[in-house]
């Protein structure tokens, strides 16, 4: 963590602001160290990143689980092993049209939410302004110091304030940020997207933009009507929406003012053994948002 986000943070309890108690510092970057709101609620800063202690979703995205079973050395390959050269240029086509619109930005604060494994980030440190001052949020503190050292030894200039906390209650003041993207994170958070969605919506300033990305199925196809049966059974049958165009067009709706679609890739399904859509072998499109 640096000490440049300390005055755009807010307490996720009560809202209050935050002062900065203890640190311990390697260079500029406080690497160990606690943070105290104006109400005693109090945080920690633990290998770089801080930590608000969020409880990660049960169902999916359990990265905590997910490492217990696996080294640092399978992390990123095991996710890319199966997949073909046609998956891997659609996924990478995909990063690219956010990081199109990303940088855009000359100045000020990008966050990028639910940031992962990383894979939007990565591109984000190559290609946005020197002025542009990056966070990533993600409710896995492991997923982040992952990240942070993998960051780091390929790059140790790169200065990233790593945040682990609930997206849908961001540690950030209302109207504060210049800039939010995300690569499908709000689709991974299911059922709790439009929560997602309108917290980051609280914390950018007036007419800054979200980027964000997700997939479009047909809803009446067999492989999303299976999708939707297994989210019936979990009980989260909200989560339908995370697929279907004029549901999320109407979320984005509700929170922003203008709200711009791109289509960045449509065809047929190959088989994915990681994610729950698209389906294989069926339509999709890979979309990219632009709400103002």
């Amino acid at each position: 963590m640096y000490t440049n986000i300390l005055p755009i943070l807010r307490c996720p309890h009560c809202a209050a602001k935050f002062s900065l108690t203890e640190s311990k510092k390697d260079g500029e970057e406080i690497v160990e160290g606690k943070i105290v709101c104006e109400k005693g609620h109090t945080f920690y800063i633990h290998e770089g990143i801080l930590d608000f202690q969020s409880q990660e979703q049960e169902n999916f995205n359990s990265w905590t689980e997910y490492f217990k079973e696996e080294t640092d050395v399978d992390f990123d390959d095991k996710f890319d092993v199966h997949k073909t050269d046609n998956q891997r240029k659609i996924e990478r086509d995909f990063i690219d049209g956010i990081v199109e619109e990303a940088v855009k930005l000359k100045a000020g604060f990008l966050l990028d939410v639910a940031s992962g494994r990383g894979l939007l980030l990565r591109e984000l440190l190559k290609n946005v302004d020197a002025n542009v001052e990056i966070i990533s949020a993600d409710l896995s503190f492991q997923v982040l110091w992952r990240d942070r050292i993998k960051f780091r030894e390929s790059n140790p200039h790169i200065k990233v304030n790593y945040i682990a906390c609930d997206a849908t209650n961001l540690p950030i003041q209302d109207h504060c940020i210049d800039m939010a993207c995300t690569f499908v994170g709000f689709t991974n958070m299911m059922n709790l997207m439009e929560n997602g969605i309108r917290d980051t919506a609280r914390v950018l300033k007036d007419h800054a933009p979200l980027i964000n990305s997700s997939v479009y199925m047909d809803e009446n196809a067999d492989g999303a009507k299976k999708v939707a049966g297994y989210l019936l059974e979990n009980h989260m049958e909200e989560a339908r929406k995370i697929y279907i165009r004029n549901e999320l067009l109407a979320i984005h709706k509700k929170y922003f003012q203008t709200v711009h679609e791109k289509i960045i890739y449509e065809g047929i399904a190959e088989t994915v053994e990681e994610d729950l859509i698209p389906c294989t072998g069926e339509w999709f499109a890979n979309v990219v948002f632009i709400a103002e």
